[in-house]
């Protein structure tokens, strides 16, 4: 019979059989939402490689610096930090998607946060005044 706690061990078990395919192949295998009854479970996997080449890294500082853009800012926002209630927030990530609250900020403890343009604005305006 499928339990949660079978579900977790048998997780564990195959996490320890993958451990030396993500080192050979320099991925992170992690898994993802899961449904289950008495009889079976399914599970999302996802795989995300390490590597990370220099075109890549200029193709993505570009995307960056031209979603800063289009926002209002002059310069790529991306790993900017600033304090809030929450501590100290870094920039991480643009959701184009969401248009009230399109810029996603993570703290210390990888909590995430969504920013409207113009509390990002306002907190980075403050940042640097300060510092």
């Amino acid at each position: 019979m499928i339990t949660v706690e079978k579900i977790q061990t048998v997780q564990d078990k195959i996490k320890l059989a993958i451990a030396q395919i993500e080192r050979e192949e320099n991925v992170k295998i992690s898994f993802g939402n899961r449904s289950y009854n008495k009889k079976e479970y399914t599970t999302k996997m996802s795989v995300k490689t390490l590597a990370v080449d220099q075109s890549t890294m200029e193709a993505v500082g570009t995307v960056n610096k031209q979603m800063s853009q289009r926002y209002g800012f002059s310069e790529n926002i991306i790993g900017k930090k600033f304090m809030s209630t929450s501590g100290e927030l870094t920039i991480t990530e643009f959701k184009t998607r969401n248009r009230k609250f399109p810029i996603i900020t993570t703290n210390e403890s990888g909590n995430s946060f969504k920013h409207t343009v113009e509390q990002i604005k306002l907190r980075l305006q403050i940042a640097n005044n300060v510092g």
